[in-house]
């Protein structure tokens, strides 16, 4: 009887684990690339991505190749805080950063947002693409302004802009963020504990502008023939 029973449950195994004879994979049948929840950071002077198979993690930092990865795509203003959904895959490779850290190489195939688009500016940068007014842009997907080659989004005038508050927009998760040491485009990053996080209202013919650093901004965009265009 006892024999009887373990041949009952092997039969059992082979015909729901083993792979069907009657159902061959297609031979063309496309390749299932995985998508993963990933955060621009950086490290070694390197931009990097937090990634993880879970919104929840755990993360890891990976360094992307490929020529749709979203650093090579997409404006600094966009890619600067960025969290994106990306498909592709590890090529097997480490690279090694002397005296600094290792990275395993991820070759990103494409992406989309994760959550808003996240967009930021910064006053006094030396960057054209950093003193662009992205506030009538969609949150819910990447614009044509957000692409390097796009259509330039309208610039702001930097010496008209006046500081209104300070809040923590940065929506990436705290391992991902820079230090409170960091400094952006020269500017110390400012006091983020949230006592400056009250609503901002600009005045007629100003725009509120978001800075990397989370300043809020009040500005007034330059007139058309002023406008930084695309080199």
């Amino acid at each position: 009887m006892a024999l009887l029973g373990i041949g009952i449950v092997g039969l059992y195994s082979y015909l729901t684990l083993a792979p069907s004879r009657s159902m061959p994979t297609p031979p063309n049948a496309p390749e299932v690339v995985p998508e993963y929840f990933a955060e621009r950071t950086s490290d070694c002077d390197v931009v990097l991505l937090n990634l993880s198979k879970s919104d929840a993690g755990p993360f890891k930092r990976v360094l992307p190749v490929g020529a749709n990865q979203p650093y090579e795509r997409l404006r600094r203003n966009v890619w600067e805080q960025g969290r994106y959904l990306v498909r592709g895959r590890f090529t097997g490779k480490v690279r090694e950063f002397q005296e600094c850290a290792s990275f395993p190489e991820f070759e990103v195939l494409d992406f989309k947002p994760w959550g808003p688009v996240q967009r930021c500016a910064s006053p006094g940068a030396l960057d054209a693409e950093m003193l662009t007014y992205t506030g009538d842009l969609p949150e819910d997907r990447y614009a044509p302004e957000d692409f390097l080659g796009g259509p330039w989004p309208p610039s702001f005038d930097e010496a008209s802009c006046r500081r209104v508050a300070a809040c923590a927009l940065d929506k990436r998760r705290a391992d991902s963020r820079g230090s409170p040491e960091d400094v952006i485009d020269g500017e110390e990053l400012p006091s983020l504990d949230g006592r400056f996080c009250h609503p901002v209202t600009c005045e007629p013919g100003e725009q509120r502008v978001d800075d990397c650093s989370g300043v809020i901004w009040c500005c007034r965009l330059l007139p058309v023939d002023e406008q930084a265009t695309q080199d």
